[in-house]
């Protein structure tokens, strides 16, 4: 009751407006609001049509992590049914709005059973608030509207609320959306004096020092990055010095782990169409200079790879912190590609969240282009978010060599197996193509398996995938590039059983180069690989240890760098 009416007029929630609008397609947003005028909800790949009264709590909404109730909960949904009262100048839209919101209130109030599972979930909270925000300056709503004061109290509320109520015992992602929500709430209405503080103290925790999102997932890292960007347009030039260093900095990294195409990676959870990734970008570099990643190899351990056409991300780090690892997957020493704007290698993707065999096998070692050994996974997965033994991984060195830009790397995940072997990997990006150099340590014979999975947008007239060390066989493998969604792409498979030290690799090239007959063998310690279409002789020197790595290449001509 103390707090002051909600400024509908503030020039940067217009400004976050703009931003939302400018990043969502017109005719998307115009179908939405249509749907929803209708009653039909459609999130996640799933489309549920309520009629013209929503049931909020329907129990088969409740299934698994219930994250499609979630998103009915957080209206997404507002802002386009506001752009389509304005586009259209059709007033249903705007009855609609309101007649949603008030309704969820009658069916949500604080305090009933179950409220603060989906309704009342922090994340929610900060969610629908800003979305009521936003919604709400697109429809031009002003001070003395019935209808504004009522939505401008609530979102009140709902800062005052959230203030109570953070998740300080999940923190990560969720954490830094409460204290971006807070910012919203106390900017526009009041009441929370030290929003700002709370997100300050965020951001020093949760992104690190190469610019990375603490959960070391790209998708999570691009929706962190754009919270950020939208507090940043919020406050304008009463922005305080960290938040713009941060904001350019966790856009640096962004911008560095892209793929040929402008979007994320799928390493760890994550899928594309979350987040507007280049256009996202593009409003940060209006405001402030993305600052390139330093060393990344030995901070978040994503380590972007570039020469040429080509690109690759590798993961060369840990999982994640080990307080919150709800979104790792057993990824160590994997890597997306792409050449110019086509993807070569991609992740499985991440299908869905419910616990369950879908689950598991989009968490498995066997779903991402890294080494399984004796059939066990990297990363012990339960549950749908839940991790308990795990390797860490360790980039030994990291560096170019003539035009190979490249990163040696190793995991602990498999030394608790008899002989306790050791997987060291180099990748090395060149304007040739992709080297991929896998060295295994230890005693004893083992059942390895190196998987290699290509996009569908990778056409075998563009493109040769060849297996070192052995003959690999191709399989269809369900990629999940969006979240609900599946297609087929083809996953390559080299399997084996040997005594240690075993050597293997691929080398990913363009068609028109491609040979079939690149040897590989072991020089005592040093790994040495010959490809003779490239006129390439590489040398690869895996340690376990700090020392630094090496890696050589000569060409026919004789030439050769270290």
């Amino acid at each position: 009751a103390d707090l002051p009416p909600l400024r509908w007029d503030h020039p940067g929630l217009e400004r976050v407006a703009a931003y939302r609008l400018a990043t969502r397609p017109e005719t998307l947003a115009l179908t939405t609001a249509g749907e929803v005028l209708e009653g039909r909800f459609h999130f996640l790949g799933r489309r549920i049509d309520f009629g013209p009264e929503v049931d909020w709590f329907r129990p088969d909404l409740d299934a698994g992590t219930r994250l499609w109730k979630t998103l009915l909960h957080e209206f997404g949904y507002a802002t386009d049914l506001a752009r389509a009262s304005v586009a259209t100048g059709d007033p249903r839209h705007r009855e609609r709005l309101i007649q949603l919101a008030r309704h969820w209130r009658r069916a949500a109030p604080i305090g009933c059973r179950g409220f603060a599972l989906d309704a009342w979930n922090a994340r929610a909270v900060a969610t629908r608030a800003m979305n009521w925000a936003v919604a709400g300056q697109v429809l031009g709503l002003r001070g003395g509207d019935p209808d504004a004061d009522w939505l401008g109290r609530e979102i009140g509320l709902h800062g005052i609320f959230l203030r109570d109520n953070l998740e300080l015992d999940l923190r990560g992602n969720h954490l830094f959306r409460d204290a971006v929500g807070l910012v919203f709430a106390d900017t526009l209405v009041g009441g929370v004096p030290d929003a700002l503080s709370l997100l300050e103290e965020q951001v020093a925790e949760q992104v690190l020092a190469d610019g990375c999102h603490q959960e070391r997932a790209p998708h999570y890292h691009a929706l962190c990055t754009q919270d950020l960007l939208e507090v940043r347009l919020l406050l304008g030039d009463a922005s305080p010095d960290w938040l713009c260093a941060a904001l350019g900095r966790m856009a640096g990294f962004l911008d560095a782990i892209v793929l040929g195409d402008g979007e994320i990676p799928l390493l760890g959870d994550g899928w594309l169409g979350d987040v507007p990734t280049p256009q996202l970008l593009e409003a940060v570099r209006q405001l402030e200079t993305p600052i390139p990643p330093e060393a990344p190899e030995r901070g978040s351990g994503l380590v972007p790879l570039r020469a040429g056409a080509w690109r690759a991300v590798v993961r060369a780090g840990r999982h994640a912190p080990d307080e919150q690892m709800g979104h790792a997957h057993a990824d160590l020493l994997s890597f997306d590609a792409s050449r110019e704007e086509t993807r070569i290698v991609t992740d499985t993707g991440t299908l869905l969240y419910d616990p369950g065999p879908d689950r598991q096998r989009i968490r498995s070692t066997a779903a991402h282009n890294t080494l399984r050994i004796d059939g066990e996974e990297q990363l012990e997965a339960w549950g749908s978010f839940r991790v308990g033994r795990r390797g860490r991984a360790h980039a030994a060195s990291r560096g170019r060599t003539g035009t190979w830009d490249w990163v040696s790397a190793s995991h602990t995940a498999y030394r608790r197996l008899p002989g306790r072997p050791i997987h060291h990997r180099l990748v090395a990006v060149g304007e040739l193509g992709i080297l991929i150099l896998d060295a295994v340590f230890g005693s004893g014979r083992h059942r390895i398996e190196s998987h290699l999975h290509q996009h569908p947008q990778s056409d075998d007239e563009d493109v040769e995938i060849v297996a070192l060390g052995g003959t690999a066989r191709t399989e269809p493998a369900p990629l999940h590039e969006h979240f609900g969604e599946t297609r087929t792409m083809r996953r390559h498979v080299l399997a084996t059983e040997s005594d240690l030290p075993w050597i293997g690799g691929w080398w990913i090239t363009p068609a028109a180069s491609a040979d079939s007959n690149a040897a590989l063998h072991l020089d005592g310690d040093r790994i040495v690989a010959r490809i003779t279409s490239a006129q390439l002789g590489l040398s690869w020197k895996p340690h376990c240890t700090d020392v630094q790595e090496t890696f050589s290449l000569c060409s026919a001509s004789g030439g050769s760098a270290n």
